[in-house]
């Protein structure tokens, strides 16, 4: 088959490779559609040994597909259009004992391998976070299931409640997923760019542009007592410089999201059922499998640039 494969930083290749078999509780994929992520275009400009994994690796991590094999006692059947996301948490370590699977201590490694015909899902992700489709929802729609899943924690995270207002710092695809994510919670966000907006007027504030410049411009926009969501993350050592004044004296709350449960998974799969039209449009673009380096190449998933947001890959 057909698959893309990381081999060095701006060094992605779509080559044969072997055909997975699944193990015990896996099942295989022929993959509909994959997107593209802004963690994708990170990992494709500079790599990431955590992530990724040793190369050439499997690359690509938003996903849907149909069935097309299982291994002995594995959930699904032949033929069923599925879509999932890249981990699932073990359910019985300390963190995953308080509600905090996003923290599991055996999360690792993710899965990879989406750009590509076809995908082995672990037995582990296939029976807690692999989904059947709804009926009527597009494979490239619900291929956006881990993002939004990843939304759906943000704006828990963000306590989005009814009348609350919410500043989302940033208009890439995960802001508006996350804007999404609060509107279903019944909260008002307000898309801002960076460093945009009326400073310190915020209950609360989500950082989704991920930068030291909108994690520092994030505190600025929320109120006294207020508290800052910082969803984008930064590479490891990054410093952040914080005013201390507004912190203490202002009562301020910072808090980092990262990931999801799988209960924002299921909360996500749902939701993509209710908001196809508006997950839709984020889609901007498509590309053939062989042409995944271009959107990569392009910045995909990050800022907002030519129009493209996340592109949709087709094997």
């Amino acid at each position: 088959m057909m698959a893309a494969r990381y081999w060095a930083p701006r060094d992605v290749r779509v080559e044969q490779v072997a055909e997975p078999e699944p193990g015990a509780g896996e099942v295989v994929l022929r993959v509909e559609a994959a997107l593209t992520c802004g963690t994708d275009a990170k990992c494709y400009r500079r790599g990431h040994p955590v992530l990724l994994g040793p190369a050439p690796a499997p690359f690509g991590h938003e996903y849907a597909g149909v069935v097309v094999a299982r291994g002995e006692d594995a959930p699904f059947r032949e033929g069923d259009l599925v879509c999932g996301v890249n981990s699932a948490p073990c359910g019985t370590c300390t963190a995953c004992a308080a509600g905090r699977e996003e923290l599991c201590s055996d999360l690792y490694p993710l899965l990879n391998g989406a750009y590509a015909q076809l995908l082995r899902v672990p037995a582990r992700i296939a029976r807690v976070n692999l989904h059947r489709v709804p009926e009527g929802v597009a494979p490239e729609v619900a291929a956006a299931i881990e993002p939004l899943a990843c939304a759906v924690h943000g704006a828990d995270d963000a306590d989005a409640r009814p009348g609350q207002r919410i500043a989302i710092l940033g208009r890439g695809p995960l802001g508006r997923l996350l804007a999404l994510a609060c509107e279903a919670r019944g909260a008002i966000p307000e898309l801002l760019g960076r460093g945009e907006g009326e400073p310190r007027s915020y209950e609360t504030v989500i950082e989704a542009a991920g930068t030291p410049e909108a994690w520092a411009s994030a505190m600025s926009l929320a109120a006294p007592g207020g508290t800052v969501v910082l969803f984008g993350g930064l590479p490891r050592e990054t410093v952040v410089p914080l005013d201390s004044y507004r912190l203490h004296y202002e009562a301020l709350t910072l808090r980092g999201s990262f990931h999801h449960r799988p209960r924002d998974v299921r909360a996500a799969l749902a939701l993509l059922e209710r908001a196809a039209s508006s997950i839709a449009r984020v889609l901007t673009h498509e590309f053939a499998l062989a042409d995944v380096v271009e959107p990569l190449r392009r910045g995909a998933g990050l800022a907002p640039r030519d129009g493209l947001l996340k592109a949709v890959i087709r094997p």
